[in-house]
């Protein structure tokens, strides 16, 4: 696979799709590939997060600790595993295991800041939409609130008459 192919891949991911191709570029070029045969363990829950994973081919299951058998969550080509992990120092919230044989792209926390400083205006676009996910999140868990202090309409106290 050529640099040229690997910045096209990143290039459709977010956070990735809002930066300019240049800083798309870098990213490919100071990022090497790992492979991993099936079975292989990329990171386990509780671990200090560094880096992203660019899933470049095969499948990585995600699984919480405790989770059951079959619990898992399969990703694959194209997926980036710990999008935090780019932006704020944060712990793995789960495990992640090659399926079947896979080659990922490790994303180090530092070079992605690296590439946010030479390109402020890709920079400014990712805050913007960072700022717009956490504002539906925000909103989406006032909704629960609201609703969860709603209750049934059957138990809801009667207006005095």
């Amino acid at each position: 696979m050529t640099l040229d192919d690997d910045v096209g891949r990143l290039a459709r991911t977010r956070p990735f799709s809002l930066l300019p191709r240049e800083a798309v570029q870098l990213i490919a070029f100071a990022c090497e590939k790992r492979r991993l045969k099936a079975g292989d363990t990329l990171f386990l829950a509780g671990e200090n997060a560094d880096f992203g994973y660019f899933v470049h081919s095969g499948a990585i299951a995600l699984l919480a600790d405790g989770a059951k058998p079959g619990g898992e969550r399969r990703v694959g080509a194209g997926a980036l595993i710990g999008e935090s992990a780019l932006y704020a120092q944060t712990a793995r919230r789960v495990g992640a295991r090659a399926a079947e044989d896979a080659v990922v792209m490790p994303i180090p926390r530092e070079t992605f800041r690296r590439v946010l400083a030479e390109f402020p205006a890709g920079a400014e676009r990712i805050r913007a939409e960072l700022a717009h996910r956490t504002h539906l999140l925000v909103d989406g868990l006032e909704a629960a609130r609201v609703k969860s202090f709603e209750g049934p309409a059957a138990l809801r106290p009667r207006a005095a008459q």
